[in-house]
């Protein structure tokens, strides 16, 4: 493919074009990419499996795509992945398991998306986030516990959501929230 040959390549920016598809195996001899910016390049969808080599990488921003759905397993491999920008994609749902070897995470940006629920346990595995970022989706309620795993999480901005109540006991284990 076309970056086969470049893999002591480190940050690869492809912001503000119009591919609207990538090819399986695309990133594959990518192995040393750290940092891998998808912005605004018209993005529908995302083949299982193209970020599988990448497991370097700790910076991923797919932020302002078409994106209304993810594969379950498109971040499995990514297990230094410390910050995850999927801000501004049209994503309705999210899998249940979707973040769960996202163990070194500590920036997830999800914000206008138009997320109307999210799993219970979706962050669960997310014990090293600081920074949460759930505004301009449509959720409308939350469940009980989706917080209690964040303990370390100091901002969460919720804001331009439907939410009407929220459990009383939601925050309690935030201690670290500061706004």
């Amino acid at each position: 493919g076309i970056f086969d040959k470049l893999t002591a390549l480190t940050d690869l920016t492809l912001f503000s074009n119009q591919l609207t598809s990538l090819p399986s195996g695309i990133f594959d001899n990518l192995t040393a990419l750290k940092f891998l910016s998808l912005d605004r390049i018209q993005l529908s969808s995302l083949p299982s499996g193209i970020f599988n080599k990448l497991t370097s990488l700790t910076n991923l921003s797919l932020h302002q795509n078409q994106l209304s759905s993810l594969p379950g397993n498109i971040f499995d491999n990514l297990t230094n992945l410390t910050s995850l920008n999927l801000g501004r994609n049209q994503l309705t749902v999210l899998p249940q398991n979707i973040f769960n070897n996202l163990t070194a995470l500590t920036n997830l940006i999800l914000f206008n998306n138009v997320l109307s629920s999210l799993p219970e346990n979706i962050f669960d595995n997310l014990t090293a986030l600081t920074f949460l970022n759930l505004g301009g989706n449509a959720l409308s309620s939350l469940p009980e516990t989706i917080f209690d795993n964040l303990t370390n999480v100091t901002f969460l901005p919720l804001d331009r959501n439907n939410l009407s109540l929220l459990p009383e006991t939601i925050f309690d284990k935030m201690t670290a929230l500061t706004g």
